[in-house]
Order: C-alpha cells, then structure tokens, then sequence
C-alpha cells in the first residue's frame, strides 16, 4: 500500500475513533444533568453555569496559544456569536428541558432525526439538492418519531415537544455553523459560539422573567455536575467532534454519531433505572434507519463525485 494511502486510511481511523469518543462524551452527559436536577439546580441554571465555564476554560487556552491575535473577521465573528446566542441557546434550552419529561435514551432516539432536517434546510438555504431517497427516509423516521411518541404519558409528550423544537433548532444551527465555522481556528469559533450561548443565558438570568427562574444552588452535587457538563460534555464533546469530522466528513460522522443514541440509551437503563416499551424501540430503530439509510446514500453519492469536486 503506498505511504500516501496508508495515511489516508490511519487518518479515517482516528477520524471514525474520534468520533466515537465525542458521541460517547455525550451520550453520558444526561447523567450529571439528571444529577443536578436531583439537587435543586433547573435548565436554564444549569445551562448558564455550562457555558460560563467553557468560555473561561477556552478562553484561558486561546489567550496560551493565540495571545490576543488570530481573530477572525468581524463578520464572522458576529456571525459566529450569534449562532450561539440564537441556535445553540434554542437547541440547549429545549433539549434540557426535555430531560426533565423525557427518558434521556428516548430524548436521543427521538433527537436524532435531524439530520434528514438538515439535508432539508441544506436544500432550502443553499440549494444542494438531496437524493430521491430523502422521501421514504423522511416517512420513515416521521413513523418512528409517532411511534416513540405514542407511549408517552401527558406530562411527557411536553418532552417530545420540546425535543422536535430542539431538534429542528439544531438542524438550523447545524447548517449555518458549517458554513461559518471554517472560516475560524477551532478553538477561536468554539469560543463565540459558546459565548454567545452563554451571553443568552446570562440575559435571561439577570432579567429574571416570570416562568424561566435560573436556580443553582450552591452545593457540590450541583457544581461539580456543571463542571463535567461545561468541560468534558461541551469542549470536549464538541471539540473531539469537529476534530474527528475534518478527518472523516460530515456524512460519516453522522453515522458514527448514532452510537451516542446507544451510549445514552445504556446508560439510562443501567445508571438511571430507566424503562423503554416495544413501541419506543420500534420507533427508534425507524429513526435511525432512516438517517443510516439517508447518510449511506450521501456518502456513496460523495465517492463517485470527481476528485476535484471534493476540495
């Protein structure tokens, strides 16, 4: 095998364990979120104190490496703020608040038909044209998102609610984020985006508006929860995921990423004593069959474009 190829292929690898990792970052966070609720903390508290603690980890790394060089455009830079403070601050308040309703295996199965919303807003906003297959994949997983739904109670159809907003949001954000973040060093884009995010927060807990309290109580089961969500379930969730992804593409990762359905799934059974019916696994294993479905699709189409097509 010639060198060339040889790296080629050790970079899939790494690329495909990387993303294995961050899917399994995770899928294990639900754990210290569910712990905090159990002690006093809510959303909106714990996802202020989440993004705090990212922007000071980033920002003392990028002060180490960059000093205060290296900045983006102001375009971009606003753009990337503002990805933060509009789509991740509505994706992280819907998914969090799902969690309160919600299995955090079911959240996830039901989560994880965005991607076949992406490929839609994809088409929308940049006219990339999907391949016919995106059809029945899109019936599919609508069966399979009915069917997750069907066995929940009234309290917990709030939670499927929540989490199709949230999915549609990230879907958003997903879309304009690729198209913005190359433009950024990774530790640099990170950093808007996650300060965006936290500026949100910060906004709603100082206004203190009637329905949306912002509660973390002072106490270690709280604090240390935030600090695992902030450090290893933000950056490095995040960070190993843009990583892996420069070195596999956004197709493959997303195949990879459904493991994280798996990790949570497992997780909340064994740690959080959590049930799933047939129906909600049925549904699921439609969900992610037709995401599967629809990235194989993608990937094959994206092997047999030209060479040049792939700079």
């Amino acid at each position: 095998m010639p060198a060339s190829q040889k790296v080629i292929k050790n970079q899939g690898v790494l690329g495909i364990a990387l993303a294995l990792i961050s899917s399994s970052l995770y899928g294990i966070t639900p754990i210290f979120v569910y712990h905090a609720f159990k002690y006093g903390a809510d959303p909106f508290g714990l996802m202020t104190s989440r993004y705090i603690i990212a922007c000071i980890a980033l920002l003392t790394v990028r002060t180490v490496r960059f000093g205060r060089t290296n900045w983006p455009s102001r375009k971009t830079s606003i753009q990337l703020f503002l990805l933060g403070a509009i789509g991740l601050y509505a994706n992280s308040v819907c998914m969090f608040n799902a969690l309160k309703y919600l299995p955090s295996g079911l959240s996830m199965v039901i989560f994880y038909f965005y991607p076949i919303v992406v490929v839609l807003f994809g088409w929308a906003l940049y006219k990339h044209k999907p391949p016919a297959i995106i059809w029945p994949c899109l019936v599919t997983t609508i069966i399979g998102v009915i069917l997750s739904a069907s066995d929940v109670s009234g309290g917990q159809m709030k939670g499927v609610i929540y989490i199709v907003i949230g999915a549609f949001a990230y879907a958003f954000y997903s879309v304009l984020a690729g198209a913005v973040m190359p433009r950024a060093e990774l530790t640099t884009g990170l950093l808007l985006v996650f300060a965006g995010a936290g500026f949100s927060f910060s906004v709603v807990w100082l206004l203190d508006p009637p329905g949306l309290p912002t509660t973390m109580p002072y106490v270690a089961n709280v604090w240390l929860p935030a600090l695992e969500i902030g450090i290893v379930g933000t950056i490095g969730a995040m960070g190993i995921f843009f990583a892996g992804m420069n070195r596999i593409g956004a197709s493959k990762s997303a195949v990879v990423q459904t493991w994280e359905v798996l990790v949570a799934g497992l997780t909340g059974m064994f740690f959080l004593n959590q049930q799933f019916t047939l129906r909600q696994v049925l549904g699921g294993a439609l969900i992610l069959g037709g995401v599967l479905l629809l990235t194989r699709a993608e990937i094959k189409r994206g092997e047999n474009l030209p060479q040049s097509a792939h700079a």
